[in-house]
């Protein structure tokens, strides 16, 4: 079951208290309960299995009700209430849609919040990092050697291992999730991201050379 975060009585007509973001008296945007997080600002329990057409839906339906252009002709409170629960549905449809955020997010929310800056290479990945920091060290030696085909394959590795990584996390949360398991397939895809985008640099830099000749 969701977990019922509830405000207090409607600023605008004193009913109350409600498990809602709009009064269903009279419609007025509520504030966000202090304890509310962004499962339940979209009314889901707080579990990393997610119904995408069930979230889809109340998103949408949330969304409409709670956009500022609805409240724009009332009092400044209404307005501004709008504008803050609208941006939190946002937020919460944002990370709740897709699984690595929604895992990171579940996390912070167990205590367990996963710190990418100074991270250890995953055990998992040792090999394929080192491959391809040689790889890359021949890149920026010899920008204009014939490395572009080697540099695009693992590229290619990159992109088919994040695809089965994230796989892996929608079989994970299937079941009675491990934090420990969820912390290190989600702290391989960091690593896998952020080597990635050190591969897509490279091959930019082998286009702006392969320009100029």
């Amino acid at each position: 079951m969701a977990h019922a975060a509830t405000t207090p009585e409607c600023w605008r007509c004193q009913t109350g208290p409600h498990a809602a973001l709009l009064c269903p008296a009279c419609e007025a945007p509520l504030p966000l309960a202090p304890d509310a997080d962004l499962f339940t600002v979209l009314g889901l329990p707080r579990s990393l299995a997610v119904d995408r057409a069930d979230l889809e839906r109340r998103y949408h339906a949330m969304s409409r009700a709670v956009h500022p252009d609805r409240h724009q002709t009332g009092d400044a409170r209404a307005r501004e209430l709008a504008e803050r629960v609208s941006a939190a549905v946002n937020r919460a449809y944002r990370t709740l849609r897709d699984p690595v955020l929604r895992g990171r997010y579940w996390l912070e929310l167990h205590g367990r919040p996963l710190h990418e800056s100074g991270q250890k290479v995953p055990p998992a990945l040792a090999t394929l990092v080192f491959e391809t920091q040689e790889k890359l060290e021949d890149v920026r030696a010899d920008p204009a050697g014939a490395v572009r085909a080697d540099v695009e394959a693992v590229r290619a590795e990159l992109v088919a291992r994040l695809g089965r990584l994230r796989d892996e996390l929608q079989r994970l949360y299937g079941g009675a999730v491990d934090a420990d398991e969820l912390a290190r397939r989600l702290s391989e895809i960091a690593y896998l991201r952020t080597l990635r985008g050190d591969v897509e640099a490279a091959l930019g830099e082998l286009s702006g050379t392969d320009s100029r000749h």
